[in-house]
């Protein structure tokens, strides 16, 4: 065995246990097949085997789930922060606040009151923040008082009510694909 091929099937090994521990909660069979079967493959294959295992690991249905709602959730509030610090308070804010609600509350039905109470919150959540560091967009004229702030705090009925229009068609989608709620 060459360095070479020691490098191929620590790779390979890496990957195929990478693979395996991806699939271990949801599908334990997939993952002790593969680890199973790179163990008895020639080391011309296993590479080959690993990557597969990999892709495979990655296109397994529930993989991302736990993931993509706490990204998509983070992503929803920094567009809401960036479009309110460049945008004044508007019917346009509250359109783009039953945007993002909406698709979150469709993207994780389940969690229709946190998606509402966190994009619902960013536009009283800046606006505290230029109070307390007295940094404001260009736009803005007068200093804000917490009072001022906390008015907003109003926006999570929009929230809350595009959230949840979102999770009752998500839900929907859900029931009629056989998909856990």
């Amino acid at each position: 065995m060459t360095v070479d091929g020691n490098l191929q099937n620590w790779l390979a090994d890496g990957l195929v246990r990478h693979a395996a521990k991806g699939l271990r909660r949801r599908r334990p069979d997939w993952a002790d097949a593969m680890l199973g079967e790179a163990a008895t493959l020639p080391q011309s294959e296993r590479i080959r085997w690993a990557i597969g295992c990999a892709v495979a690991s990655y296109r397994a249905p529930g993989r991302f789930d736990g993931v993509i709602y706490p990204l998509a959730l983070l992503a929803g509030i920094a567009l809401m922060a960036a479009y309110q610090w460049s945008a004044d308070e508007s019917l346009r804010t509250v359109a783009v606040i039953a945007l993002i609600g909406g698709a979150l509350g469709l993207l994780r039905p389940r969690r229709v009151w946190v998606s509402a109470a966190t994009v619902g919150l960013v536009v009283a959540a800046v606006n505290a923040f230029e109070t307390i560091t007295s940094l404001r967009p260009a736009y803005e004229m007068h200093q804000h008082t917490f009072l001022h702030d906390a008015r907003w705090v109003v926006l999570m009925v929009p929230a809350l009510i595009a959230s949840g229009l979102g999770g009752y068609v998500g839900r929907k989608l859900r029931s009629a694909t056989g998909a856990p709620a």
